[in-house]
């Protein structure tokens, strides 16, 4: 990717997203005893093997899910839930540079998020997620990643389908605004005021379909990057379906759009 300094060169950037881990930490399937095949404990490995190639290069950034469905998670949430957050911990020692939160993140409940985004010694973003009090984003929108004189600008969403799920009690206090209409306010305001040389979308959202009201889709991931001029990279998950294409942004720019596999 060529900067936009005097000084123009190409600087090759590698870009790890995870998503939808759900507490899948380590290489062990607790509740049926038995080694699984995948887990951030191997993410880790492969991690650091990059890490030796590009350095500073490498970009981590994880797309939401993390906080429920294993034992390990359960017990740091709600069991020993005065001492440090196993997610976070886990997550910092893996050096990620910025994450997003996911729906079942929120199904935690607030003590257990606010708790873990507390701790994470990087940025949980959410640009459409609402605090109803402030009537700001109750998450930062994004955040601003520096590698070898590339500026890459960063904007998390999360699916706003979550009120379908969750009781209010989970996320009181909380709204979630429609993806594409959240994207069309946000993406012209970062590139005026940052003019990043990349921007990535990073979302917890799926590919498309699923929920789709009047207000919002479930499942927006493409939607955005076809309707909302600026992207660059759109990371997304949620639907838990590994996928990697290109489109065509309103603009007729290229956008890669990819997905990971979620556990195990």
């Amino acid at each position: 990717m060529a900067n936009s300094t005097a000084e123009r060169q190409i600087v090759s950037l590698k870009i790890v997203h995870t998503s939808d881990v759900h507490g899948s930490f380590f290489m062990r399937d607790y509740v049926n005893n038995h080694a699984v095949r995948g887990s951030l404990s191997r993410v880790y490995a492969y991690v650091q093997s990059l890490r030796k190639a590009y350095g500073d290069r490498l970009l981590l950034m994880d797309g939401g899910d993390i906080l429920q469905g294993s034992p390990v998670v359960y017990y740091s949430n709600f069991v020993a839930s005065s001492g440090k957050n196993l997610a976070a911990e886990i997550m910092n020692y893996m050096a990620y540079d910025v994450g997003v939160m996911g729906n079942h993140d929120i199904e935690t409940g607030h003590a257990v998020y606010d708790r873990w985004t507390a701790a994470c010694r990087f940025p949980v973003l959410g640009a459409n997620v609402i605090d109803r009090a402030r009537g700001g984003c109750y998450l930062p929108p994004y955040c601003i990643l520096e590698r070898c004189g590339v500026k890459v600008a960063v904007m998390g969403m999360t699916t706003p389908a979550v009120p379908n799920w969750l009781p209010p009690a989970l996320w009181d206090g909380l709204e979630f605004e429609d993806m594409v209409s959240c994207a069309k306010r946000w993406v012209p305001l970062i590139r005026e005021k940052e003019q990043p040389d990349v921007l990535v979308g990073l979302f917890h959202s799926g590919k498309e379909g699923g929920i789709v009201t009047p207000d919002y889709a479930e499942n927006a991931a493409l939607d955005v990057a076809r309707e909302v001029a600026g992207f660059d990279v759109v990371c997304y998950g949620h639907d838990h379906i590994r996928n990697c294409e290109t489109v065509k942004g309103p603009d007729g720019k290229e956008v890669l759009c990819l997905a990971p596999r979620a556990w195990p």
